[in-house]
């Protein structure tokens, strides 16, 4: 198990969720909507590596949802 401490960027974790916010805009509603209605297991799957899991769930779900925002032009 990771400690948040030596992988406080969460940079590999963080670049993940950039490709795959970057597929999710590409996505008809439909899709787009079940593919982020599922995204938050992978978040938590992410973020389970970690022994604070509870942090980098949150530091994971803020990125997730701050990428989205810019690459839908919010």
């Amino acid at each position: 198990m990771k400690n948040l401490r030596d992988h406080i960027e969460l940079t590999d974790e963080k670049a993940e969720i950039e490709d795959d916010m970057q597929y999710a805009v590409t996505l008809e509603f439909g899709p787009y909507l079940g593919y982020l209605a599922n995204y938050g297991q992978k978040i938590r799957l992410l973020s389970s590596e970690y022994r604070q899991h509870e942090i980098a769930h949150r530091i994971l779900e803020r990125h997730a949802d701050e990428t989205l925002d810019r690459l839908n032009g919010s």
